[in-house]
């Protein structure tokens, strides 16, 4: 699978994973496969969380999906 390497000056190639991951490794610079990038759905869940810990002073359990915490928050907010 090809991925776009970012070497530490800042030029990007695109690349074999295995070769990048190797460069990596050796401290050459990063990279992102599309399984590594944040969703929007991933980052609302995050925003959530955060809000949960914030209100409750608890951490979220991490089964629970986004309609949960916003229950839960609620609630929360009642008592």
């Amino acid at each position: 699978m090809k991925v776009v390497f970012k070497h530490k000056g800042g030029r990007e190639q695109a690349m074999q994973q295995r070769y990048a991951k190797i460069l990596q490794g050796l401290g050459r610079g990063t990279y992102l496969t599309r399984d590594m990038r944040a969703t929007e759905r991933e980052d609302e869940l995050a925003e959530l969380r955060a809000e949960y810990q914030e209100v409750v002073g608890k951490r979220a359990y991490h089964g629970w999906d986004a309609d949960t915490l916003r229950e839960k928050i609620a609630e929360a907010r009642d008592q």
